[in-house]
């Protein structure tokens, strides 16, 4: 006998412990070894990109700042090219027509570059709209104006281009750089200040005048107040320059500072001595040339800078996603290792488990591993040689067994086949019974249908089981109507089969009384409500047809809508309201609807046991095909139609088993039978153009937006929009409140037309017959106002606004046909 290894000695685990790791141990018993590995490294993925993630967003944040300020940069110099010129040309007595006009043509540029590409929330559109302001009024100046006015509005200029350029610094936030924040207030305010200010004092100084003296003091303020400024940017320009760029712009800011010094003491000796103006021209070009190299220099230093910095940036972009993808590599490799070892260990486990299962009781299992899948293998080893040894012992035990229980097989063998025997014999009495009672089900049902020079019509029920639960009915009523009626008892079998008899009972009994069709569901409610022990319900649609003129009056349980096609092809649905289905609950109430099937139109009753009718791969056949069914049925009788709809089910359901009873009823209207309409307008309407084809739903919330689109097309006889309005307003009132019945899902077909001498308004509805000009009563025109009856008195007033009003039911719904004089 083979030993059998202790138990593995564990550790006592802390409550606090299990309980904390009570969801991961849940989500790691339900994973694979494979989605176990491809959830601790997604998880170990996601947080190297979690925290990769805002490292880049800063990296990226800070390109699109550095190339933000290199754009204003760019935008700066052309502006300082711009200052420039207008700088030099504030001198001069006129403008050449030339330069005029290229400098108009850049202050435009500059204008739409601020409102297309300047960043926004800024006010540089303002600004710019301003400059040109400023320069009209310049350019509008005659030549030979006052030299000091023409100062002040070259100044102006000038002025809004500075203050234009520091909003644009401010917009390409030039001024709050983490590192040259100072260096870009010097070159966007300081430096164009600067420049402008050295170019002011001596226009100023030329002109000899005490308001110019003014502005010589004020530039000398400006420039003193300018030397710590300009250092101050340089220094921080200068922080990160080569030594050479350093020494350089270096040099060029103490020329400039020892120009500035030397204008300045100049302009004291013009204040004393006026004659000593000529010394200021070539020191204060020389400045000017000084601040613009100033500037151009600084300005490439700066971009040079903002360049490196932006290389640096995408460097360290480059850099993090290197890291992240080795990061990525490495822990892949190092998953897959584990997993392609522990996945070998299993396998080598998995394969020697099945080869035992199998038979090979020999089996031995060896893994050359060190984790605790060894412990595994060796477990596995022992219970093996266990169930070895218990194996014999039962083999000795069955033999013994085997013989006793050979004995007894026979004895129950003959035992059974006696039962079997009884069994079939009890199975075929019920199905013959069965047979019997659905032969006495079909014969309830009516087998013959009419077929006259009028109408046809045709019923089948087809049940899934040995019994249905649906059923239909045709019967004659006075006045040479007809009845007809489909209905479903919920379930099917034995029950349903007799629900549904006492149901076609009572409905039968109630509808040859001759009572309406809501009548006869109130009743048949009540009564199978109490005669309902096993709560079964059953839905039903009864229609009573006249012949005569092709009226339906119908009403509806709980049923599937009939569906109608015309002569046309066109397939609708009747309109029928969620009544409950009958045996629910008594004291329900259930409505009457009407219709009227034109020659040639189709009448289609259905259980859904056709809608619901399943193929093999689980689609149903559906409302939609049975519709486009319809659509086709053309040219046939009602037998024919039937036919055809059984055949086309059964060829989609194909050899699936039948979900439910399939029931249809079929009433076909004959073209001989044609409804009298009323005659085309006597009026010859000549030229006939249409003004308005509108259509709304029953509501009326939307005669307002008609009465709009009404003005719209008559916009050139207010007249007749007013009259077209009062008419149109109480006739729809009248369908959606009595022939509607104010349902809000009808429509309502406007169409406007005019000809030569007339003008026509058609209204179409869906309503069942009704004529508001022959339903309405008289109004009591010569009686008191307290005296007089309810109605009547709108269709009056649009008989009186019309020239010619009249209404008939043309098979598909009402239509109303106004005619109104064109001449006024």
């Amino acid at each position: 006998m083979s030993s059998i290894s202790p138990p593995l000695q564990q550790a006592p685990r802390s409550p606090l412990l299990l309980r904390l790791l009570g969801p991961a141990s849940w989500l790691s018993g339900r994973l694979s070894f494979s989605r176990k590995f491809l959830l601790v490294g997604g998880v170990m993925l996601l947080a190297l990109a979690l925290l990769s993630l805002p490292l880049l967003r800063q990296t990226a944040a800070a390109a699109q700042q550095a190339g933000q300020e290199r754009r204003g940069l760019q935008a700066y110099e052309q502006q300082s090219k711009l200052l420039v010129e207008l700088v030099q040309l504030r001198g001069a007595a006129s403008l050449p027509p030339a330069q005029a006009e290229s400098l108009r043509q850049r202050l435009q540029a500059l204008q739409r570059w601020a409102h297309e590409e300047a960043p926004a929330p800024s006010t540089l559109p303002d600004l710019a709209l301003r400059l040109q302001q400023h320069w009209a009024q310049l350019h509008s100046l005659p030549a030979g104006e006052e030299a000091q006015r023409r100062f002040a509005a070259h100044t102006a200029v000038i002025n809004g281009l500075l203050a234009l350029q520091r909003e644009s610094a401010r917009a390409h936030r030039l001024n709050v750089d983490p590192q040259l924040d100072t260096a870009f207030d010097m070159l966007s305010n300081r430096l164009p200040l600067l420049m402008e200010t050295l170019a002011k004092q001596q226009d100023a100084l030329k002109l000899s005048s005490d308001a110019m003296a003014s502005y010589a003091l004020g530039a000398q303020v400006v420039l003193s107040e300018s030397a710590p400024a300009l250092r101050a940017g340089m220094t921080q320009l200068l922080a990160q320059a080569d030594g050479q760029t350093a020494a350089a712009l270096r040099q060029q800011l103490a020329a400039l500072l020892r120009g500035i010094e030397l204008q300045q003491e100049t302009v004291d000796k013009i204040i004393d001595r006026p004659e000593a103006v000529a010394e200021l021209g070539p020191l204060a070009s020389r400045n000017q040339q000084l601040a613009r190299e100033l500037i151009a220099a600084s300005a490439t230093e700066a971009d040079a800078q903002l360049q490196t910095r932006l290389d640096a940036l995408l460097r360290s972009q480059w850099q993090v996603a290197a890291l992240l993808v080795i990061a990525v590599a490495a822990i892949a490799y190092l998953f897959a290792g584990i997993y392609v070892s522990t996945l070998r260990s299993l396998r080598r486990l998995s394969q020697g488990t099945e080869a035992f299962c199998a038979g090979q009781l020999g089996t031995r299992i060896r893994i050359d591993t060190e984790d605790e899948l060894v412990l595994v293998a060796r477990n596995f080893n022992t219970v093996a040689a266990e169930v070895s040894r218990l194996l014999e012992v039962i083999r000795e035990q069955n033999e013994s067994r085997q013989r006793e229980l050979e004995r007894l097989v026979q004895l129950r063998t003959l035992e059974l086949a006696d039962k079997n025997e009884q069994l079939h014999l009890a199975a075929r009495r019920v199905q013959e019974e069965l047979a019997s009672a659905r032969d006495m089900q079909q014969a309830i049902l009516p087998q013959h249908f009419p077929n006259t020079e009028r109408y046809s019509l045709q019923a089948c029920m087809n049940p899934a089981r040995e019994l249905g639960g649906d059923f239909y009915d045709c019967f004659s009523l006075p006045e040479g109507r007809l009845g007809f009626l489909v209905a479903d008892v919920a379930g099917k079998g034995v029950g349903a089969a007799f629900f549904m008899a006492v149901s076609r009972t009572v409905l039968q009994d109630l509808a040859l009384a001759d009572l309406s069709p809501a009548e006869v569901f109130v009743r048949a409610n009540n009564v199978l409500s109490d005669r309902n022990p096993m709560a079964l319900f059953v839905t039903a649609c009864y229609c009573v047809y006249d012949p005569r003129d092709g009226s339906l009056v119908y009403a509806s349980a709980g049923h599937p809508a009939p569906l109608v096609r015309d002569a046309d092809g066109l397939v609708e649905a009747l309109h029928c309201p969620c009544d409950i289905a009958l045996g629910v609950m008594p004291g329900m109430d259930y409505s009457n609807q009407q219709a009227r099937l034109a020659p040639g139109d189709t009448l289609l009753l259905y259980t859904d046991g056709i809608t619901e009718a399943f193929a093999a791969d689980g689609e149903a056949y559906g409302e939609a095909r049975l519709r486009h069914w319809l659509a086709g049925a053309a040219g046939e009788s009602a037998a024919a139609k039937l036919g055809s709809l059984v055949e086309d089910v059964a060829d989609f359901v194909g050899g699936a088993e039948a979900s439910d009873d399939l029931t249809a009823l079929v009433l076909c209207r004959k073209p001989q039978g044609v409804l009298s309409v009323s005659p085309e307008p006597p009026i010859e309407l000549k030229n006939k153009q249409l003004l308005l084809d509108y259509r709304l739903a029953s509501r009326l919330d939307e005669i307002a937006p008609l009465a709009l689109a009404v003005d719209a097309a008559l916009a050139e006889r207010s007249d007749l929009a007013f009259a077209v309005n009062v008419c149109l307003e109480e006739l729809i009132t009248n369908i959606i409140q009595h022939g509607l019945l104010g349902a809000p899902d009808g429509q309502i077909h406007v169409r406007l037309s005019r000809s030569e001498d007339w003008l026509e308004i058609i209204l179409k509805d869906d309503a069942p017959p009704f004529d508001p000009f022959s339903e309405a009563p008289a109004p009591s025109l010569d009686a008191a106002l307290d005296e007089r009856a309810i109605g009547g008195l709108g269709v009056h007033m649009v008989k009186t606004m019309m020239d010619e009003v009249r209404a008939y039911y043309d098979g598909s719904g009402n239509l109303i046909v106004l005619l109104k004089t064109l001449k006024r």
